[in-house]
C-alpha cells in the first residue's frame, strides 16, 4: 500500500484526494494546508491525519508519496523538501514561475533521483490519449499540422490568482504546449504568440490577456496552432485535431450529454460542460494511477521534470514573443539557462 500525503487542501487538493481514494493501491495518510479549517475538513472527508506543517508531513516516515497541490509560489521549496526527504513527488505545474529557478530545481532533482511526476493531466484524457497513440503509430502518416483549442469555462479567475499565476501563457496555455510535444514526439524549434484582452477588462487590469493564439514550428517542420481563451460563454470547449499526409484524427468536443432533439427543421443537442473538471475529472485519477504503476516498477511513461521544464520553456518563448511581437527560437530561451 502506497501512503500519500497531500500539501494543499483547496479545490485541486480535493480532486487529488478523490484520486487517492479511487486507487486501491493508495491510502491518504495526512494532509496539510495553511488554513487549518481546510485541512481538518479534508482530513475528515478522507479519513486522514492533519500535519502541523509541510516539514512535518515530509518527515513522516509513514508517507511514501507527496502530492503538491499548493499555490505556485510554494512549489520550488516543497518539491525539493519532499524529494530530499526521500518521497516520490506528484506535483502540480509549474515547478516555479521563474524559468531560471525552475531549471535550477530540475538540476537538483536530477541529482536527488527520487521519482517526480508533473500533473499534466490532459495527457490522461481518454480521447486525447487515443489520438496520441494513433498519431505516434503513424495512422495518419507524417504530421503536417495540429489545431488545439481550449476555451473557457465561463468564469474569470480572481485578480489575486491572475497576479500569481505567471500569466496566461505560463498558466493555461502550458498544458497544450505540453500536449504538442507529447502527441508529436518532437521538440519545438520556434514559437510566435499574440494575446489580447477582449472579454474581461479585469484581466487586462491584472496585466494579463484573456485570448491568445500560439503557433509552434516543430523539428520536422510540422506546425501546431493553439487557440486559447480564458472564458467561453457557452461552456468549456476543448478539442484537438491532427492533420497528416494520410488522413486526419480529431479528439472532439465533449458534450454534457448525448441527447438529440429534432423539432420541425431544428436540431438541438446537449451543450458543453460548464467547467473543465467535467471533462477532466477522470484524467486526474488516471494520472495518479499511472504514477503509482511506475512506482510499482511497471514500464509506464509519465510526464516528468524534463517535460515540465520544456513546456515551461515553450511558455516562456510564447510570453516573450507576445511581448516583443516577434518569432522566438527555443534555442534563444535555452541559452539563457
Amino acid at each position: 500500500m502506497i501512503r500519500v500525503g497531500i500539501i494543499g487542501c483547496g479545490r485541486i487538493g480535493q480532486v487529488h484526494g478523490l484520486s487517492v481514494e479511487k486507487n486501491r493501491a493508495c491510502t491518504l495518510h495526512a494532509v496539510y494546508d495553511p488554513g487549518e479549517a481546510n485541512a481538518r475538513a479534508m482530513a475528515q472527508r478522507f479519513g486522514a491525519n492533519v500535519a502541523v506543517s509541510p516539514e512535518a508531513l515530509f518527515a513522516e516516515t509513514a508517507i511514501d508519496l507527496v502530492v503538491i497541490a499548493s499555490p505556485t509560489d510554494a512549489h520550488e521549496a516543497q518539491f525539493l523538501a519532499a524529494a530530499r526527504a526521500g518521497k516520490a513527488v506528484f506535483g502540480e505545474k509549474p515547478i516555479d514561475n521563474n524559468l531560471a529557478r525552475a531549471y535550477a530545481t530540475v538540476q537538483t532533482l536530477r541529482g536527488i533521483g527520487t521519482p517526480v511526476m508533473l500533473g499534466f493531466n490532459r495527457r490522461y484524457d481518454r480521447d486525447h490519449a487515443t489520438l496520441q497513440a494513433e498519431v505516434r503509430a503513424g495512422a495518419i502518416g507524417r504530421v503536417q499540422s495540429m489545431q488545439l483549442a481550449s476555451r473557457g469555462p465561463n468564469s474569470v479567475p480572481s485578480p489575486q490568482y491572475l497576479r500569481s499565476s505567471g500569466g496566461f501563457y505560463r498558466d493555461k496555455c502550458v498544458h497544450f504546449l505540453d500536449l504538442i510535444r507529447w502527441i508529436s514526439g518532437e521538440e519545438p524549434l520556434e514559437v510566435v504568440a499574440m494575446g489580447s484582452v477582449l472579454a474581461d477588462v479585469s484581466v487586462g487590469e491584472a496585466g494579463d490577456v484573456d485570448t491568445a493564439a500560439i503557433v509552434v514550428r516543430m523539428q520536422s517542420g510540422a506546425l501546431a496552432h493553439i487557440d486559447n481563451a480564458r472564458r467561453a460563454a457557452y461552456g468549456y470547449d476543448d478539442r484537438i485535431e491532427v492533420f497528416g499526409t494520410q488522413g486526419v484524427i480529431e479528439s472532439q468536443r465533449l458534450r454534457s450529454g448525448n441527447v438529440m432533439r429534432i423539432r420541425d427543421n431544428h436540431v438541438c443537442l446537449d451543450g458543453l460542460p460548464r467547467n473543465s473538471f467535467e471533462r477532466y475529472a477522470d484524467s486526474y485519477a488516471a494520472a495518479l494511477d499511472a504514477f503509482v504503476e511506475k512506482l510499482q516498477g511497471k514500464a509506464v511513461e509519465v510526464p516528468g521534470i524534463e517535460d515540465g521544464l520544456m513546456a515551461q520553456v515553450m511558455a516562456e518563448a510564447a510570453t516573450l514573443s507576445a511581448a516583443q511581437s516577434r518569432i522566438v527560437r527555443i534555442s534563444e530561451v535555452l541559452a539563457k539557462l
